[in-house]
């Protein structure tokens, strides 16, 4: 019997417009009257009233989650975080410098976020935080890194993919120090803290619940939700999913835009009407 279900949102959960459909919040709704917990699984960190204006009631759904790819986990009121290392984070900004226009930011402890350069106005609100709340690289003191993101513009309007030759760079530095991630189809490179990922913290959380690995179920649709689906005998990818995330689940359902989460919940995991 599945106790609870653990969403990515970009690509997922959320649809095009960034928004939980009727139907798929219905869904949820009727899980939660059966008493199936819901959990969020997702590189975004938890600032989702500011990025994607959740009220009370949408946040309400959710009974905690995985934030930054895993490197903040949140379970009622515990929240514990996974900082990468400093050599790391001064090693990739070293990195990332030596190129122009690319911009690096740094997701910090307590929701801070530094970046290398500012984003444009446009940009602001999709990442959570305003201008006048951010940091530049050389004032993050002593807050502790728990995800660097490198990419071009305000990354959700970028067109234009991360050089191979610094990919492969940032790739070889994180070898066996940090976990890195080459998403949103080559324009994005995130780096958190070695083994740190999303399969990881859903492990905590479910030893925490008490639940058996077959009373949990995942979905997702992107590189780094690999893990989780690979690691659960109930693991949905999305329609939209590329074919090695479709590989590395258990089931595809329907894409993010025709309410793949529906779908699957009520028509392949059968868990409610």
């Amino acid at each position: 019997m599945i106790k609870a279900l653990f969403f990515d949102l970009d690509g997922t959960l959320l649809n095009a417009d960034k928004e939980i459909s009727h139907k798929t919040r219905k869904t949820l709704e009727k899980c939660k009257e059966s008493s199936i917990g819901l959990y969020i699984a997702t590189a975004r960190p938890p600032l989702l009233d500011r990025m994607l204006s959740w009220d009370a009631s949408t946040l309400s759904l959710f009974d905690g989650g995985s934030y930054y790819n895993g490197g903040c986990v949140i379970l009622g009121a515990l929240k514990t975080y996974s900082p990468v290392s400093e050599a790391i984070v001064q090693k990739t900004i070293e990195q990332v410098c030596r190129y122009g226009t690319l911009n690096i930011a740094l997701q910090l402890e307590h929701e801070k976020h530094a970046f290398r350069f500012p984003l444009e106005e446009k940009g602001w609100r999709t990442w959570g935080v305003s201008a006048d709340e951010t940091l530049a690289l050389n004032q993050v003191g002593n807050l502790q890194t728990i995800k660097m993101l490198v990419f071009f513009s305000n990354l959700i309007d970028s067109d234009t993919p991360i050089s191979t030759e610094l990919v492969q760079g940032l790739e070889r530095l994180c070898l066996g120090a940090a976990q890195f991630y080459l998403t949103d189809k080559g324009k994005c490179v995130q780096i958190m803290a070695e083994s740190v990922n999303k399969l990881s913290s859903i492990e905590k959380m479910r030893a925490a619940l008490g639940y058996e690995k077959n009373e949990i179920a995942v979905f997702g649709d992107d590189i780094n939700d690999m893990e989780m689906l690979s690691g659960y005998e109930y693991s949905v990818a999305m329609g939209n999913a590329g074919d090695r995330v479709k590989g590395s689940a258990q089931y595809v359902t329907l894409d993010n835009n025709h309410d793949g989460i529906h779908h699957a919940i009520c028509d392949i995991l059968h868990l409610v009407d």
